[in-house]
């Protein structure tokens, strides 16, 4: 399905940021189709198609990263030549279409390989000589997951540790398979020494990798977190039966209730 992105980067100074009250901002209108992408070794390459929305020529710069989930959740996107991107600068004509195609240079492994295609709008050619001096360009840039599927496709959530501190129960969301996890709705108990259910929700995970683990921080009411003792998560698209974990306190003071005593 074609994909109207949104998200983009304004690089406008501090300074500047009552002009864009009385000024006008423009940013680049164009979709995306696909916005992932899977590779395998029988599936080397694929393309992804751009259609140009706005009424001025759209240029974009591609540069392939190599994606890592550090132990608190951010990305580390690093260079990458595993994945050959052509062409590497694209211009699309105002109403017009183009595509980029990219492809992988390695065999699949036994775990997953993620990268990122990031893909950062460049300011036109004429740009630089408007004569529209009141208006501020927004360049955009998008990243697009690549992955590259692994030898065996596993898929096991786990709970690696659950503590509370400050009423925050944090929550490291593990992946000891060899594909990623996938942002999916999730079910997030907490029970009590009883197993009696104290607090219940339904939420959308992040991206976990293989191997990787995603902090998941949710605050308790005063109440639930005194009498916290053990947390259970499902993953719905995976398997509804449920991975609990222990809770840990982190001092007296780990739940507000408790450090008023």
């Amino acid at each position: 399905m074609i994909t109207r992105l949104s998200r983009t980067r304004a690089f406008i100074a501090a300074g500047l940021a009552f002009i864009t009250l009385q000024t006008a901002a423009q940013a680049a209108t164009f979709s995306v189709n696909p916005t992932r992408m899977e590779l395998s070794t029988g599936h080397r390459t694929d393309i992804i198609n751009f259609t140009n929305n706005g009424d001025a020529p759209l240029r974009l710069q591609a540069r392939a990263m190599l994606w890592h989930m550090q132990a608190d959740g951010h990305w580390q996107l690093t260079p990458s030549d595993d994945l050959i991107v052509t062409p590497e600068l694209l211009e699309v004509a105002p109403g017009g279409a183009a595509q980029l195609r990219v492809g992988s240079l390695i065999d699949s492994t036994a775990r997953e390989g993620s990268y990122r295609l990031l893909l950062n709008e460049l300011p036109n050619l004429g740009d630089a000589g408007s004569t529209h001096k009141q208006e501020i360009r927004v360049l955009t840039e998008i990243s697009l997951p690549v992955f590259l599927e692994p030898v065996g496709v596993t898929r096991i959530p786990d709970i690696r540790s659950a503590s509370i501190a400050l009423d925050v129960l944090t929550i490291a969301v593990g992946n000891d398979g060899s594909q990623r996890l996938d942002p999916q709705g999730i079910t997030v108990s907490v029970m009590d020494r009883a197993g009696k259910t104290l607090s219940r929700r339904t939420m959308m995970s992040n991206y976990v990798l293989a191997g990787a683990m995603w902090p998941l921080n949710i605050t308790l009411p005063a109440d639930a977190c005194a009498r916290a003792t053990s947390v259970s998560m499902s993953w719905s698209a995976i398997s509804d039966i449920p991975i609990t974990r222990a809770i840990t306190t982190q001092g007296a003071g780990a739940c507000a209730s408790t450090a008023a005593r």
